[in-house]
């Protein structure tokens, strides 16, 4: 045992501790503390908020320490509970929920985030709840849900198990003069009722004027057993009214607890520990059903462990026990002449007795009624130990010796279901529940385990494991890093795809690719490195516009696969139409408009009406230029002679080659063609000039 203070030091201690144990309820250590050769070193500074680990390695928050002087020394007595309690008690939620919860939802909400697991050992019928949370602390939540789901807790390290009911069904007995004295059994009828009423299925809101549940859809009564006796009658218990109740068989179940368990009875005795004299198992468990007889006082009950305190010395040797103890028997005897039997007496007892054969699964039934029936014989094989013998099968054998236990059915020929050095071997196992358990493939490459919440997938050889809890599903590698993963907020796999034709990606607001260093984020457009999405083909859905939208502004370019700026090679876009401010050439002089045909400017949204182009030249198929100089006669009316003027300012020369004549322009900027143009629109001014001479 030791104790740490405020700063994370561990001193070792010695001190008589006592433990305080409540079924379903609080737990408590409180010691003395002696100014011994080893406790002088913290004796001093010993204070509340310290932790001290008791002698089952529970650690212990110390909420009280009281310092006394005994003639020249100091003594502390303390007073500390388990940090779960300590935690749960300090620790607040202040989201409040309002609806129908499952078990394993409740509890995730009440645990999450609070360094405590929980384990839903047996199951439970999910219920409504309103005004869960608000501001509760842990440990109030952690107790309405334990009883309104009807759940037993025990604490194993940092890992909560929840049971409908903790303990096991023994054969210890304890008989006064012989483990057991102070044998004290209490009744307390002061509040026994007989009979309640419920209302339910109602509005709460309807009770602001103290009248919602006379509007009640759901009515309900629960008359007692113990009504027909003459000295009890009927009893009349505070009504049920809870509008959240809408079933009946939930309201039947409410009525029969509150009337069952109004009689209150406990025993209490001191035990006395009977280990060094041979009794390994005479110390029970919280919850554990067990034999308590006295004959003066007429008690010879099964009846079950509600409360321990155990008192040890420093060397962690049993000194003092002490169990209270819950009963059903008086009710049992008082009822045992009638046809409906009450199985829910007591508080502590609430569905808590030894379970009937006829409640148990069908295969344990078999199994025990085959067991029972059964007569052997016991023989001493030649090579030693111990063989039973079915008398009426002898093809059923049992066999125990130093290597271990076998069972066969083929007169031990084999032994299919044996427990050996080596492991167990079983064709078949039937249970419950199997708890602390690692199980393995044949050839051992891989094992299952259960970690508190999580179950862990292991292989051997790669050392990789995959666990699944309630916060999602992973994949570790041998480094522990995340090899994959499923979980609110992250899916990782190397390929995600679906075998049916199509596959969904939805929210509520938009799908985005992003690079894994982005997540979570906040959820801002511009907080997020974004990655390419590559698919074949894309289809926009029957909606009258779609939109591609750059939010900070830029280009979309369509390019092959190499977007470098030094390989980056522009790929087609094809259209039915385009409505764009602006075409210009991408890549070299030319911008080319393709028809096999023509091309035709039209105004906006026809086909018969034309618009203008404006440009400085326009050139023929051979890249000649149509006007060239004259461009402008497209735009401005003709000047009188102008060009006959052209035809005056141009030189022609005349030369012989070859004794042919040639003549050639002396201005060669000027093409054929425009040369050309000239010589027939100063052709045609003459003409114009000759036949208004001609008039005159």
């Amino acid at each position: 045992m030791y104790v740490i203070d405020l700063e994370g030091n561990e001193y070792a201690c010695q001190a008589t501790v006592t433990n305080d144990y409540e079924l379903n309820g609080n737990r408590a250590l409180s010691a003395t503390i002696l100014p011994s050769k080893v406790n002088r070193l913290f004796i001093d500074d010993i204070a509340e908020m310290w932790e001290i680990t008791d002698f089952d390695d529970v650690a212990h928050k110390i909420v009280y320490a009281k310092k006394k002087g005994e003639g020249r020394l100091l003594t502390v007595e303390i007073k500390a509970i388990p940090l779960f309690f300590d935690t749960f008690d300090t620790e607040r939620i202040y989201d409040e929920y309002n609806e129908h919860m499952t078990a394993q939802h409740c509890f995730t909400l009440i645990f999450e985030d609070s360094g405590y697991n929980f384990v839903l050992v047996d199951s439970f019928d999910a219920i409504d709840w309103q005004g869960l949370g608000g501001g509760e602390t842990r440990l109030e939540m952690f107790k309405r849900a334990l009883n309104r789901y009807g759940a037993e807790f025990r604490i194993s390290g940092n890992t909560i198990y929840l049971h409908k009911q903790v303990g096991r069904d023994t054969q210890f007995q304890y008989r006064h003069r012989l483990n057991a004295s102070n044998i004290v059994q209490e009744n307390d009828a002061t509040a026994l009722w007989t009979y309640a009423k419920g209302y339910g299925d109602f509005e709460e809101g309807d009770e602001e004027g103290g009248g919602g549940w006379e509007n009640a859809n759901l009515i309900r009564e629960y008359t007692s057993p113990l009504a027909n006796i003459p000295q009890i009658g009927i009893r009349h218990a505070p009504p049920i009214k809870d509008g959240r109740v809408k079933i009946a068989s939930v309201m039947d179940k409410a009525l029969k607890e509150l009337v069952d368990e109004s009689l209150k009875i406990s025993v209490t005795a001191d035990i006395h520990d009977l280990r060094r004299q041979g009794y390994p198992l005479a110390q029970p468990e919280l919850g554990d059903r067990v034999f308590l007889i006295d004959e003066r006082i007429g008690l010879d009950e099964e009846v079950r462990v509600v409360d321990i305190s155990i008192t040890r010395n420093w060397r962690g040797e049993v000194i003092d026990l002490n169990l209270t103890f819950g009963s059903e028997g008086i009710t049992k005897r008082y009822q045992s002449n009638l046809s409906t039997a009450i199985k829910n007496i007591t508080e502590v007892m609430a569905g808590r007795k030894k379970i009937p054969m006829s409640a148990y699964d069908q295969a344990v039934i078999n199994a025990t009624a085959t067991l029972k029936r059964v007569t052997s014989e016991l023989t001493v094989p030649s090579n030693g130990g111990l063989m039973a013998v079915d008398k009426n099968n002898p093809n059923n054998v049992v066999l125990f010796n130093a290597a271990g236990i076998g069972v066969s059915d083929d007169g031990g020929a084999t032994f299919k279901n044996s427990i050996t050095g080596e492991g167990v071997i079983a064709e078949t196992i039937i249970g419950d529940h199997i708890i602390g358990v690692n199980l393995s493939s044949i050839d051992e490459t891989g094992y299952f385990h259960v970690n508190g919440s999580s179950a862990e997938f292991f292989h051997t050889t790669s050392g990789r494991r995959v666990e699944i809890s309630p916060s999602g599903l992973y994949g570790y590698n041998a480094n522990n890093s995340v090899r994959f993963q499923a979980d609110p907020s992250l899916v990782t796999s190397a390929a995600f795809g679906t075998s049916n034709n199509n596959t969904y990606l939805v929210a509520n607001n938009e799908t985005r690719s992003v690079n894994y260093s982005s997540i979570p984020g906040d959820g801002q457009v511009d907080s997020y490195s974004y990655l390419p999405h590559r698919a074949s083909i894309y289809r926009f859905p029957r909606i009258q516009n779609a939109y591609l939208t750059l939010l900070g502004g830029g280009e979309f370019r369509f390019t092959g696969e190499d977007i470098s700026s030094e390989g980056r090679v522009y790929q087609p876009l094809r259209s039915g139409g385009l409505y764009s401010n602006w075409v210009e050439v991408n890549r070299g002089d030319i911008l080319y408009l393709r028809s096999d045909n023509r091309v035709r400017v039209m105004g906006n949204g026809t086909s018969q009406s034309y618009s203008d182009i404006q440009a400085s030249r326009f050139l023929l198929a051979d890249g000649s230029s149509a006007f060239g100089g004259l461009s402008s006669l497209m735009y401005a009316r003709p000047q009188e002679d102008e060009a006959i003027n052209l035809i005056k300012e141009t030189d022609l020369i005349r030369y012989t080659d070859g004794g042919e004549p040639a003549y050639k322009f002396s201005d060669t900027s000027k093409s054929i063609d425009e040369m050309l143009g000239t010589v027939i629109k100063a052709t045609q001014e003459l003409i114009e000039k000759v036949a208004h001479n001609g008039a005159d």
